[in-house]
């Protein structure tokens, strides 16, 4: 991969941290998974267009999430060297997308029933949009877990960004919630890195060395 491709892969990251905090910021927050029927009911109704912007801002994130996270590997492992734990990190991040898929389809559907479907319906859907993320800690952990690994194995980025990784694994894996957050802020430090050092190594001719 050149350092034109790398820049791609590091502003694509960027771009996806981008539109996680636009989710975050401009869409609504749910009641908390035990509100009752009538208080969900009065959410939905006066957030539909709320959520229906939630969905398709989740959608838009796990479109540019699967094309960075497909290029990423060639930067973590551009041999042979962690190619396997690189691939590992990857299945991880589908699993972790899968979640996110599921996330957006419920906040399409309760936007999409909110006048019409029961209050306890309703409240069904936001049970399992608020507590969908639960599944999510393994997945975060084997995604960073295995792509810090593969940076360790193959040096092609600074080890240092490999160690928080693995920290931020354990972290996502002992407490699920914390798996967008803990990815989030792994994605925008490792799009950092790889910016920088693609222009680093544009200047001297060759990789930046591992620190």
């Amino acid at each position: 991969m050149d350092n034109r491709q790398r820049r791609w892969v590091g502003v694509g990251g960027l771009a996806l941290v981008a539109s996680l905090l636009a989710t975050i910021f401009l869409t609504p927050n749910g009641p908390d998974a035990t509100a009752g029927p009538e208080k969900v009911a009065i959410f939905a109704r006066h957030n539909q267009t709320g959520l229906y912007l939630s969905a398709y801002l989740i959608s838009l994130s796990i479109l540019i999430a699967g094309a960075f996270l497909w290029y990423l590997r060639d930067v973590v492992a551009p041999s042979e060297l962690g190619r396997r734990l690189a691939n590992l990190g990857f299945a991880g991040g589908i699993l972790f997308l899968v979640e996110g898929m599921l996330s957006a389809g419920a906040a399409f559907a309760m936007a999409d029933v909110a006048k019409h479907a029961d209050a306890n319906v309703l409240q069904t859907l936001n049970i399992f949009s608020q507590d969908v993320t639960g599944i999510a800690g393994g997945a975060s952990a084997l995604l960073l877990g295995a792509t810090s690994l593969a940076i360790l194995r193959s040096k092609a980025l600074p080890s240092w960004l490999a160690y928080v990784g693995l920290v931020l694994a354990v972290a996502s894996f002992g407490i699920p919630m914390l798996g967008l957050p803990v990815v989030a802020l792994w994605w925008l430090l490792t799009s950092i890195v790889v910016l920088v050092t693609s222009k680093q190594s544009t200047v001297t001719g060759k990789l930046a060395p591992s620190v």
